[in-house]
């Protein structure tokens, strides 16, 4: 099932570098930076954990669910990011992803990796959006050699406005795809998973896509009764959502949700996102040695100016950028969890490069331990573009990063 040429040498697959979209959401959530932390939930049931699903949900009592067994193959992960997701016309130009690097992802530590793929990028008209070959070809290049190297892999669906603008007009083409892609991987072994959709946002809510996962579901079960399944929340995977989500009975569903708090320290410079976070310069944890002054030529919202100023005064222990900005939010994830028994898994996470890097490697390593603890799977963004583990161009991790991830 290797991917070969002609002389059976495992070839390098290039694909685009894109700006990281998914993060332009992330940025207008200004929800996100200015409420504090999910505190009122955090903890177990045994002391304030406050269930608030809708009675759909149904917990499920044991912890020996396929899900949850499936959950242990799922808990050092990296995302292939900026890869496959990207339009066709813009494979080849960007990123290269290697056999080689597939391989030294596992020799790293990580446990799986996530792949983002733009499958409707490949899509032919309606009735039937047929998928091209190519994009099989290109994915199947990178879930055989991961699996050869005993790396569990969760494909996607990644970027797919049509339903994120309009839920119901995307409904249709959503199944259609995931009909192709769970006839194609079948017979694949049970450590490949398959993730319905990328951070829904806009109009496609929690509440609207409740009934769609369950669609989902059912139709990738006609093919794949056994193949574990990822759903994220709405608001972009939000774990302020996770109250909202409701699931078939099915005990191999595994939930997943996103986290880039602080997110001032996480996506400071960042090109594609709002004026918000042009301020750079900023450490974790705070406070700095010294004041950060704020750039006057960020145009900086009031608020904005207001989390600086915390940042620059406030102890570590109560500062904006520090741990502080998500250990609530893992705690609560930790608790829903554990009370309607379904394994959540932290898709994505992680701080853009513009950060210094020792900054970096002391949020990764903070926000890992923070993870462990609450017993939560999680995979970082990214592992080789703007969030970048390893460096390619020297063939190594970024400074810090093998040690804030794996203690090494």
């Amino acid at each position: 099932m290797i991917s070969m040429d002609k002389t059976g040498g495992r070839q390098p697959v290039n694909i685009p570098t894109m700006k990281p979209l998914f993060h332009i959401g992330l940025a207008l959530l200004g929800w996100q930076l200015a409420v504090p932390p999910l505190t009122a939930q955090a903890g177990t049931p045994e002391n304030g954990f406050i269930p608030e699903n809708p009675a759909a949900l149904q917990p499920i009592a044991s912890h020996h669910t396929p899900a949850y067994r499936a959950a242990k193959a799922f808990k050092r992960g990296v995302n292939l990011g900026d890869y496959l997701e990207a339009p066709a016309q813009y494979f080849g130009k960007g990123v290269t992803v290697s056999a080689d690097e597939i391989a030294q992802i596992k020799r790293e530590g990580f446990d799986h990796v996530r792949v983002p793929i733009g499958w409707h990028q490949y899509a032919g008209p309606a009735p039937d959006y047929t998928l091209s070959p190519e994009i099989y070809g290109r994915v199947d290049f990178i879930v055989t050699n991961a699996l050869r190297d005993g790396l569990a892999v969760m494909i996607n669906i990644h970027h797919f406005n049509r339903l994120d603008k309009d839920p119901a007009g995307g409904t249709e083409e959503f199944l259609k795809i995931w009909r192709q892609i769970a006839a194609h991987y079948k017979n694949f072994p049970k450590k490949l998973a398959f993730e319905l959709d990328n951070e829904p946002h806009d109009n496609a809510t929690t509440d609207l896509m409740n009934p769609i996962y369950a669609r989902a579901i059912a139709e990738i079960r006609e093919t794949n009764p056994k193949r574990t399944i990822f759903v994220e929340p709405g608001d972009w995977g939000g774990i302020g959502e996770l109250k909202h989500l409701t699931l078939p009975p099915d005990n191999n569903v595994i939930v997943s949700v996103h986290c880039y708090e602080p997110f001032h320290f996480t996506h400071q410079g960042a090109g594609w996102t709002t004026a918000d976070v042009k301020q750079t310069g900023i450490i974790f944890p705070g406070p700095p040695a010294q004041p950060l002054v704020p750039d006057d030529n960020a145009d900086l919202k009031p608020w904005v100016r207001e989390w600086i100023e915390n940042y620059n005064t406030l102890p570590t222990a109560q500062n904006p950028s520090s741990p502080l900005a998500f250990t609530d939010k893992l705690k609560y994830v930790h608790a829903w969890s554990e009370y309607y028994g379904r394994p959540v898994h932290l898709g994505e996470f992680g701080a853009y490069i513009k950060a210094d890097p020792q900054s970096r490697a002391n949020f990764y390593k903070a926000f890992r331990e923070a993870a462990e603890k609450e017993k939560l799977g999680w995979c970082i963004w990214d592992w080789s573009a703007n969030f970048r583990y390893w460096d390619p161009k020297i063939g190594q991790p970024m400074p810090g990063m093998r040690a804030a991830l794996f203690g090494k």
